[in-house]
């Protein structure tokens, strides 16, 4: 079953739609072809753990065989196709999963410049092959199950794919100049160190050695939305879990995430959820009350 992006592209375009998800396919053996289709809106991850193939991205067109692997990144757009029999894997990333995922230290900017370009049928010996099977086999699971803490699991085994992929890569001896994706992708993995620091949008386009204006221009084509935008979403998410999930007073929660005083907090977290902080916290609490006291809770 081919990945069609284009459409659901265009749907959010008009709002109809949430981003894309991280999907992961499995197959071993199949009686008939797979294949895919992608118009570029997520990075692809193509494991050929045994058997044939074909790829065609941009002017190339190149046959597969196992074990090996295809990296194209988003915004690239071709076609592959597994012969009858093979088995592997398939991945798609959005830009909003894959950007937390990059490692940090000093390999991060390496790994950026590694995956900015794609991976046509990389030879991979066997056993490094189905340790990247076993990573999106994981994956997989962690997404068809949809548990408490998938988030953080899914975004660790990406990470520890990326390394793989840039251990495999055979970067050129040049480095080429980030592309606008890389710069999303790194953008993203420094919200996740720095958010709590309340950098500005400046801060964060000297970092990346970008002026704000690119910044901004690149993360609204990638993602639909704003540097700032991702940045509070993603303050929000800090905030809603250690008002849900921990004891802390409100102003404790304000000091975890980088805010001034409480009342700065709460102002800004009215603004996004439409709630106080102590509202939610109210919230929380009755609907536990009613749930602990309801018909379904009696012996």
């Amino acid at each position: 079953m081919p990945f069609q992006d284009a459409l659901a592209q265009q749907h959010r375009a008009a709002g109809n739609m949430p981003p894309l998800p991280t999907e992961a396919r499995l197959f071993r053996g199949a009686l008939s072809q797979s294949g895919w289709t992608f118009r570029g809106g997520r990075n692809r991850v193509f494991l050929l753990l045994s058997g044939s193939g074909r790829v065609s991205l941009g002017p190339a067109d190149l046959g597969l065989s196992g074990p090996s692997i295809v990296w194209a990144p988003a915004g690239e757009r071709g076609t592959v196709l597994f012969d009858a029999g093979a088995e592997g894997a398939a991945l798609a990333i959005p830009e909003l999963a894959l950007g937390p995922a990059m490692p940090t230290g000093a390999i991060f900017a390496e790994v950026r410049d590694a995956i900015a370009r794609p991976i046509l049928g990389a030879k991979l010996a066997l056993a490094d092959a189905r340790k990247m099977l076993q990573t999106v086999e994981t994956i997989e699971a962690e997404l068809r199950e949809n548990a408490a803490g998938m988030q953080e699991v899914v975004r660790h085994h990406l990470a520890l794919l990326l390394i793989a992929i840039w251990r495999r890569a055979n970067p050129a001896t040049e480095k080429p100049k980030p592309s606008p994706r890389a710069t999303v992708r790194s953008f993203l993995h420094l919200v996740e160190l720095h958010m709590r620091e309340q950098w500005s949008l400046a801060d964060y386009a000297a970092v990346l050695g970008v002026t704000p204006d690119r910044l901004n221009t690149a993360v609204r084509r990638a993602t639909g939305r704003s540097p700032m935008e991702l940045i509070h979403a993603r303050l929000m998410m800090e905030a809603e879990m250690l008002l849900d999930g921990s004891s802390l007073q409100i102003a404790e929660v304000a000091e975890a995430l980088g805010f001034r005083d409480a009342a700065y907090f709460s102002r800004f977290f009215k603004r996004l959820a439409g709630v106080s902080p102590r509202a939610r916290r109210a919230g929380l609490a009755s609907r536990q009350v009613r749930a602990e006291t309801s018909y379904a809770a009696w012996p």
